[in-house]
């Protein structure tokens, strides 16, 4: 078996991830990370099998990361006793603040995971969220006996679109390229848009 030279695994990593965010996943070329890397094509396959093995060892723990941590965290959340909406709402603001902070500790993973991962299997990255956030808003209102679901007020497929519509906002900063700063602000604003839109659906008034 051939010797793997020292520092080629971390330059080709370097390279993969620059071509990868200038041309996607699909549109990435091995030759061209190679030649980037100063060796060859098969220093690539003895390595990581194949392009989407070497897309996934530049993402992979990225996203278990994060997904971890949002699960960790809602599953914390979960066993606490039941709060009202209002502090779950604020409960869940704070969830979302930290999760932006993992995002900024790896920008540029995250934006292969969000703008770039078509064709792999990290492409239902926000998606895979998107159900976890929707399976324990579910039980939280069942928890605390609201009867958003049953008085009709919302419905599991709008449930869906809100999550949905949520944390594909959430990733706009990935997407624009927000320095942490602003993207602080505007995660803010997002947060009370929606925040009126869920008191209104967790209130009883109409």
């Amino acid at each position: 078996m051939a010797k793997k030279l020292e520092g080629v695994t971390d330059k080709l990593l370097a390279c993969a991830k620059q071509e990868f965010l200038e041309k996607g996943y699909k549109d990435a070329s091995l030759r061209v990370i190679a030649e980037n890397a100063n060796t060859s094509t098969s220093s690539i396959y003895t390595r990581f099998k194949d392009k989407e093995g070497l897309f996934n060892a530049i993402v992979k723990l990225t996203a278990h990361n994060f997904e971890c941590k949002f699960r960790e965290e809602i599953h914390i959340f979960d066993k606490m006793a039941p709060m009202n909406w209002d502090k779950m709402l604020e409960y869940t603001d704070g969830l979302q603040h930290l999760l932006v902070n993992i995002i900024y500790d790896d920008f540029s993973a995250f934006k292969l995971l969000v703008c770039h991962a078509e064709g792999t299997m990290f492409s239902d990255f926000i998606h895979n969220i998107v159900e976890y956030d929707v399976e324990y808003t579910l039980k939280y209102i069942e928890a605390i006996g609201n009867d958003a679901i049953t008085s009709g007020r919302l419905t599991p497929e709008l449930l869906h679109m809100l999550c949905s519509s949520y944390w594909s906002g959430i990733f706009e900063i990935v997407v624009h390229d927000m320095n942490k700063a602003d993207a602080i602000i505007y995660i803010h604003q997002l947060q009370r848009f929606f925040r009126c839109g869920w008191l209104d659906i967790f209130s009883s008034s109409y």
